[in-house]
């Protein structure tokens, strides 16, 4: 009955449209950021500024349009449009510009975000360093900072939740062969985030043993406590504790 009842409430949820890698954006340059994670929310605008910077003449969106996206917070939004021509670029924080960034998580809680961007040339050590404050229609931008190298994270897990696994029963567009985890967010129920596991992934049974992680041993709507690193794909689990 248990497990009946917990799929029927992932199902119901998820068709409801609470998604928590939606990927959907405005028009304006902005985008509905109540639908966003953090890194979502930076990739999108980083995406179309990089568009801007390189391709100025055909780009849908210039970078005066982008500075005033509703993403950003309206004191930056300011601060940026007045810093917008000076080198290197205030959001980049490139001398040159990149063919292509990447993109990681430091940390993330339900209040704040931080991220890194950088170029995807190894031998390019500037980063820029985005700070994100969450409110109620959701994750927006308060600060860039332009750093000279890599920072440490303020914490060692950037994802800690609670919640059920859920593998075959997972509904499309979520892939079947993968665990993910069912848990609440600000009191919402059915928020699911693919799991990634590793040689170096422990898991801690109900009777306290610790051990590597065996997906293979998992079983559906198993209760655990999940602490890994947030990416773009979705969390790589580094302890694993199952919970009664």
């Amino acid at each position: 009955m248990k497990k009946i009842s917990i799929i029927g409430v992932v199902l119901v949820l998820i068709a409801g449209g609470i998604w928590m890698f939606n990927k959907n954006s405005d028009s304006d340059g902005g985008q509905s950021s109540a639908t966003l994670d953090a890194v979502d929310s930076v990739s999108t605008f980083y995406d179309k500024w990089l568009l801007a910077l390189k391709q100025p003449a055909t780009a849908e969106l210039d970078r005066a349009t982008l500075a005033k996206s509703p993403i950003l917070s309206k004191e930056f939004s300011d601060r940026l449009l007045v810093a917008m021509n000076t080198a290197p670029d205030p959001v980049l924080c490139q001398k040159v510009v990149p063919e292509n960034i990447s993109i990681r998580n430091v940390y993330e809680n339900k209040d704040e975000a931080q991220i890194l961007v950088m170029s995807r040339d190894k031998k390019v050590t500037e980063q820029a360093v985005v700070t994100l404050t969450k409110s109620n229609d959701g994750w927006h931008i308060n600060d860039i900072e332009c750093s000279l190298g890599e920072i440490a994270p303020k914490r060692e897990f950037s994802f800690e939740k609670q919640g059920f696994l859920i593998k075959k029963s997972i509904p499309k567009p979520y892939n079947s062969n993968n665990w993910h985890l069912v848990f609440e967010e600000d009191g919402k129920l059915g928020n699911v985030v693919p799991l990634f596991f590793d040689s170096a992934s422990e898991c801690t049974s109900l009777g306290g043993s610790k051990s590597v992680c065996k997906p293979e041993e998992f079983t559906e709507t198993a209760k655990v406590f999940v602490r890994g690193q947030m990416s773009e794909r979705g969390v790589s689990v580094k302890r694993q504790e199952f919970v009664k």
